[in-house]
């Protein structure tokens, strides 16, 4: 087995049952999601990378599948895998290059399957418990070959690469997407009255120790200035969500963004890189 060096850093949730102060959201027209301002976007990459999906914690996203041999679920088995987000290290010497395969690598023991479809049904048995719930496949567009997951509640802890699989008498084939999960949180932005005064609020999602709310507009301006934060929940642990008021003088045809991130170094978001090394110079041989 082998041992994995990774880069990792933190990010703490809540805990069931903790202590909570509440503090009643505001209600009001809500702001369309800014993705024209702040997008969810994939870019294709050449033809031995995989295809690149960003996507803000906290929110649905779709990973798309589509086979043109694919034209319903008789005789069809489709798999989507993860792959951890790999990278490579030049070591100079086969000492440190060997060092590294003698160490047990934890990571292995969990599944890659993160959803499976046989003989006309889902088949989750073997389904890593982390996506447990979470994922689906609209069965209603299979026929038209499309493969595609709803992957619900992105976490840090989904930030991989997603192998989709297929194979019928027809065909057989594979794709890949490789999902990167921002550091911060884009919530909901609502237009509301404070005082007859028009605001926009937005609520975390996420815990945290420190968060920095920063607001803008469609001009990428940083509003932050004119806005209050207010804890909404706090738990025993010490982590808590926010509610922030924008009191900027608010134009209900702009465009209002609110991002959250934590600012706490040791509890900055959970990433697994793993690095795996590479000779510096390809070994010789010498036969003679």
């Amino acid at each position: 087995m082998t041992h994995v060096e990774i880069e990792v850093h933190v990010i703490k949730y809540g805990i069931p049952g903790s202590r909570s102060k509440t503090h009643k959201a505001a209600e009001g027209r809500l702001s369309e999601p800014a993705l024209g301002d702040i997008p969810i976007w994939s870019t294709k990459g050449d033809s031995v990378s995989a295809e690149e999906l960003r996507a803000y914690p906290f929110t649905d996203v779709t990973l798309s599948c589509h086979f043109s041999f694919v034209e319903g679920t008789e005789n069809l088995e489709f798999s989507w895998e993860r792959e951890d987000i790999t990278e490579e290290y030049e070591v100079d010497n086969d000492d440190e290059y060997y060092r590294f395969f003698r160490y047990y690598d934890f990571f292995e023991i969990f599944s890659k399957l993160v959803y499976l479809f046989h003989n006309n049904t889902e088949q989750l048995e073997d389904q890593n418990p982390l996506y447990e719930g979470r994922v689906s496949v609209d069965q209603d567009e299979i026929s038209e070959g499309t493969l595609s997951l709803l992957l619900r509640n992105v976490d840090f802890m989904d930030e991989a690469i997603y192998k989709c699989s297929a194979v019928t008498p027809d065909g057989r084939g594979e794709s890949t997407i490789k999902l990167i999960v921002e550091d911060f949180e884009v919530p909901q932005v609502q237009f509301d009255k404070i005082d007859d005064e028009d605001v926009t609020t937005c609520i975390s999602k996420g815990w945290y120790f420190t968060p920095n709310v920063t607001w803008t507009d469609r001009a990428e301006r940083n509003l932050s200035n004119h806005s209050t934060v207010e804890v909404l929940e706090e738990q025993i642990n010490g982590l808590y969500r926010v509610f922030s008021v924008l009191k900027y003088p608010v134009k209900l045809n702009e465009k209002y963004v609110c991002r959250i991130a934590e600012t706490d170094e040791n509890n900055q978001p959970f990433r697994v890189i793993r690095k795996y090394p590479k000779r510096m110079f390809p070994k010789s041989h010498n036969y003679y």
